[in-house]
Order: structure tokens, then sequence, then C-alpha cells
């Protein structure tokens, strides 16, 4: 009797045990379960942050251009220094008609703001120059206070008493194009005579179109 108890306790026993490692394993599955969860979440958390991150550079790069757009605008109206390469007309050309040896060049500096910089330069070429074997281009005939910049093309407007024989006008135009195409900046030079376009400025030079090479 008492070996028929002993082993139904035992039987007991051994069950008890067996419900209890299953529990501990189901405990022991749903954890890990609950942590891939957790993990995933936290994934998830991560790529929310990532993009979050992403749209928040995106911003501040957007302002950041902003600025300094706004800066190069408000910069546009301050003078600063230009470097100029002026080309005048040599005197073995006009003298002694020598086709090689047609300009002469001379580096200045002129200061100015983009919305005047293209009469500052013509201001310089149309005074006399320095350099030896230079001679006058003979702007100082004209009147060219209405150009202007517009974007990369300078438009040199020139307006009075536009006559003259081909190389008074080959000598203008060549000067003009080659100086302000050392501009930094200056992609192209177009003429208009009396604020219109024009075919030539003095009926020798097609200036249907603009210069963006020098001559």
């Amino acid at each position: 009797m008492k070996k028929i108890k002993l082993t139904a306790l035992t039987g007991i026993c051994l069950g008890l045990l067996l419900v209890a490692t299953g529990c501990a394993k189901d405990t022991a599955q749903a954890e890990e379960a609950n942590n891939q969860v957790e993990v995933v979440e936290n994934q998830k958390t991560s790529e929310d942050l990532n993009k979050e991150a992403a749209e928040n550079d995106g911003k501040e790069k957007n302002a950041d251009d902003k600025n300094n757009s706004e800066a190069e605008d408000e910069k546009d109206g301050e003078e600063k220094s230009y470097n100029v390469t002026l080309t005048y007309p040599s005197t073995a050309y006009i003298v002694d008609g020598d086709e090689d040896n047609k300009k002469v060049t001379e580096q200045v500096t002129v200061t100015a703001t983009k919305d005047d910089v293209i009469t500052k330069v013509l201001d310089q070429l149309s005074q006399a120059p320095e350099t030896e074997g230079a001679e006058p281009v003979g702007l100082d005939k004209f009147d060219y206070s209405k150009s202007k910049l517009d974007g990369t093309t300078a438009v040199v407007d020139l307006s009075g008493d536009l006559t003259g024989g081909s190389l008074d006008e080959d000598v203008l135009a060549r000067s003009i194009v080659n100086s302000l195409l050392s501009v930094k900046g200056i992609k192209a030079v177009e003429f208009t005579v009396n604020g219109e376009k024009a075919e030539s400025l003095m009926g020798h030079v097609d200036i249907s179109e603009p210069f963006t090479k020098n001559l």
C-alpha cells in the first residue's frame, strides 16, 4: 500500500515538473517574441528618425540657399573691383596699316557696381591710353550712357554722329568687344544704336548678332 502511494506521489511530482517546464518554456518564448516586437518597433523608430533627420537637413539646406541668394542680391548694389584688359588700336595699325599688329592691351582695375560696370569700363576706354604704341579708340565722340549689363550680356548703346570709315568702325567695335569680354561674368557683347537694334555701327561691321569671342 505504501509502495502504491509512493508511486502515485512520484507520478504527481513528475507531472507537476513537466507542467512547470512547459510553462517556463512558454514564458521564455513569449519573452523572446516580446523582445522581437520591441526590436521591430525600435527599427521602425530609427527609420522614422532617419527620415525626419533627412527632411530637416533638406529644410536647413533650402534655408541656407535662400539666405545665400538674398546675400548675393544684397551684394549686387555694392561696388567691387573688376580687373579689365582694355584693348586699343596700335600705332602700327593706324599709321602703317600693319594688319598683323592691330591692337595693344592695357591692364586696369575698375571699381563699379553691377549696374554701372559697363559704363565705367567704357569711360576708361574713351580716355587716351597710357601704354606706348597705343592710339585712342574714338569712343569719346559718342554717347554710351545708356549701356547696361543684361544678365551676362553687355548691351552697348551708342548714339550721336555715327559716321566714319571702315577703319574707324573696325577699331571701335574691336576695342569695345575685347575690353568688355575681359570682365569676369560677361559672356557676350551686343550693340544697339540710339536704343534700337541695327545691322552695323557705321555701315561696315555686322552687329546684328551678339559677339561672344574677341575680334
